[in-house]
């Protein structure tokens, strides 16, 4: 991987044990359990390639960005890892933007609903317990 000339390691799944110590022994950052489509924009921001086994890697292959850090934010002191100053980081924004506008119309479509139909079945399994409520209410007699 080093050979490669890669400076950051980041896969979907985890790596087996001997992978693990190789990428450590030779001092090589690995980020591992990154999501699927995670990855995806991380491929298209940077301009790599998404390689299925180490033996595959090679230098046409790989991507590139100025910075990366991991940042620490909240009261849990939760961590990310940034990624920037990407060759293609449009395309991420992109997708962020896309995003936002289908959790937009999303919340349109249910504020448009209530206009329609103001009638409301709460959610998180209360039909369904009030549902078992009952069936056992009768069950009982």
């Amino acid at each position: 991987v080093k050979d490669s000339g890669a400076t950051l390691a980041i896969c979907q799944w985890g790596f087996d044990d001997e992978a693990n110590h190789l990428l450590h022994h030779h001092q090589l950052p690995a980020v591992r359990w990154v999501g699927g489509p995670e990855i995806e924009l991380l491929a298209i921001a940077t301009n790599g390639r998404i390689v299925p086994r180490f033996s595959e890697l090679s230098p046409a292959k790989l991507g590139s960005a100025g910075l990366v850090r991991e940042i620490t934010f909240g009261t849990a002191r939760d961590r990310m890892l940034s990624i920037e100053q990407c060759p293609n980081s449009k395309a991420v924004t992109i997708f962020i933007i896309d995003e936002a506008k289908r959790s937009l119309h999303d919340a349109l479509c249910v504020i448009r609903n209530l206009v329609r139909d103001d009638r409301i079945v709460y959610g998180g399994g209360s039909a369904e317990t009030a549902c078992a409520i009952e069936v056992a209410k009768e069950a009982d007699k």
